[in-house]
């Protein structure tokens, strides 16, 4: 039925997109920006991702406070759920997918049309969540209605999936704002004007570790998305060998159990809810795995991984989506093999000292590099300053 039915659905989608965009010139022809010299004093700011779907939320959302204080007026936008990505993106049919597409498209668009209220608007990643559009249409005529548009790269991963798009969006920007340095390397070949400002994380709710000593079974501990934990699966084997020899807890949290898929491992599935800090906090050794080497996996920070660095949880990782600053066996350990994997976690689990140095070092690393404090000057320089 799929087939059939998303031919037509698909129709729909041309249909909207054709007219959204029409309503889009029309509006980039009434408001068309007049050259000023007057400070830049207002940013919109359009999300990617829901606010209850990590990304967007810690990325954009988390600055307004700041800019306000200093008398800027600071507007996010955003649309949609993580019960409506997770129903038509992740597990819905291509019919799902297209109307999901559509609804984007309209309900994005009375946001669009308020553009013209701010100097400087600051897009993640492109002003369409999720559709692969094949051209920057609305970018390109939005930046005729603000004197300024900035363009934040949240990792490699969307110009991974849609690289003639994010071309386009790319060089349509004033700016791009990327997380890593390898991005920054990578955009700074193509692109004129690209600025580095660290991926933060508000802190006050996670508990700090500053006992690192392993009272029974030590619990080894990760968190993330279904999509990422098969980056897990990909160290499996190596987890069952140290399970054999140094029996642990594997306690995860994520949407989708993947008990069955860890035979051999005594197993302790979470989902997110109220309890997620305290989880994190019971945690004595957290994971990392990255063994996909790709412009996303290189061109971003694992979310876990910083958690991890804020937190004290000491920590074994891959050598990519990883701060810039880790240095093995001062801040984490790090395993570029399977080899490595089982050799590091067992070194781990039983070096008190070696835990100690990694949790205090680390959370020393987050507080100098991962605040919104530290980066907002970077920031404010980025989406303000020409």
């Amino acid at each position: 039925m799929d087939w059939y039915t998303r031919k037509i659905v698909y129709l729909w989608l041309v249909f909207s997109e054709v007219c959204v965009n029409f309503i889009v010139l029309i509006y980039s022809i009434i408001y068309v920006q007049k050259n000023g010299n007057k400070k830049l004093r207002s940013i919109g700011a359009y999300w990617y991702y829901p606010p209850d779907l990590t990304g967007s939320n810690l990325r954009i959302g988390g600055w307004k406070n700041y800019f306000e204080k200093e008398g800027y007026i600071f507007k996010d936008y955003h649309i949609n759920t993580l019960r409506d990505y997770v129903k038509n993106i992740e597990n819905g049919s291509w019919t799902k997918k297209y109307l999901f597409f559509s609804f984007c498209l309209w309900k994005r668009l009375p946001q669009i049309i308020k553009a013209h209220k701010y100097d400087v608007l600051w897009i993640d990643r492109c002003m369409i969540p999720y559709y692969p559009r094949k051209t920057a249409f609305i970018e390109k005529r939005i930046k005729k209605v603000v004197r300024r548009i900035v363009i934040d790269s949240t990792d490699g991963g969307d110009y991974l999936g849609n690289p003639a798009l994010m071309e386009q969006v790319y060089q349509n920007a004033d700016k791009i704002t990327v997380g890593y340095k390898y991005l920054l390397d990578e955009f700074k070949k193509k692109y004129n004007s690209v600025d580095q400002v660290f991926w933060t994380i508000p802190h006050e709710h996670y508990i700090k570790k500053n006992n690192f000593e392993i009272i029974g079974k030590p619990i080894i501990g990760w968190m993330g998305s279904p999509g990422n934990f098969n980056e897990v699966l990909k160290i499996k084997n190596a987890l069952q060998e140290v399970y054999k020899k140094h029996p642990f807890v594997f306690r995860y949290i994520c949407r989708k159990n993947f008990d069955l898929e860890l035979k051999g491992i005594e197993t302790e599935h979470h989902t997110f809810g109220d309890d997620y800090y305290s989880l994190i906090a019971s945690f004595d050794i957290g994971i990392s795995p990255f063994v996909t080497k790709n412009m996303r996996t290189m061109g971003k920070i694992a979310m876990k991984h910083q958690e991890f660095l804020l937190a004290g949880i000491p920590q074994v990782c891959s050598e990519v989506a990883i701060s810039e600053f880790v240095v093995h066996e001062k801040h984490a350990l790090i395993a570029k093999n399977n080899e490595d994997w089982k050799c590091q976690l067992n070194e781990i689990m039983l070096n008190l000292e070696l835990r100690t140095r990694l949790g205090e070092e680390s959370q020393l690393l987050f507080n100098e590099n991962y605040t919104f404090s530290s980066q907002y000057n970077k920031l404010k320089k980025a989406l303000i300053e020409n």
